[in-house]
């Protein structure tokens, strides 16, 4: 029994650690990568949460000069538009600063426009706490 105990508080330990340190998610579409990065991680009901959002090519090379667009869609509920201003910090990257006014789950839905007119749309799934 204590056996069993002790392996099921390392499982909630490491599961919170994974948590505390999730990846990027990135969606491969239209020939771009589109990474999506909040902090914190998971986001928080209530608290601020900062985007960082990458784009680039098949090849890998960074997406400068990108109109992006950032909706924050919870599919649950019908909320008013939440869409955070982006803002691009070079090479590929872009950051936005957002809040949710619920927890649960929600839709990052990012717009990416490039300088040549072409474009992708990504969507992340994100649980709010």
């Amino acid at each position: 029994m204590r056996r069993w105990a002790a392996a099921a508080g390392v499982a909630l330990l490491c599961a919170a650690t994974a948590a505390a340190a999730s990846a990027p998610l990135t969606v491969h579409t239209e020939g771009l990568s589109i990474g999506l990065t909040t902090t914190p991680s998971p986001p928080v009901r209530g608290e601020g949460t900062a985007f960082e959002i990458s784009v680039a090519d098949a090849a890998g090379a960074p997406q400068a000069g990108a109109r992006i667009s950032l909706e924050l869609i919870m599919p649950a509920h019908a909320m008013k538009a939440n869409r955070p201003r982006v803002h691009e910090r070079g090479a590929g990257r872009y950051v936005a600063a957002g809040a949710f006014g619920m927890g649960g789950e929600w839709i990052a839905a990012v717009e990416v426009v490039l300088p040549d007119g072409r474009r992708a749309r990504a969507e992340f799934p994100l649980r709010v706490r």
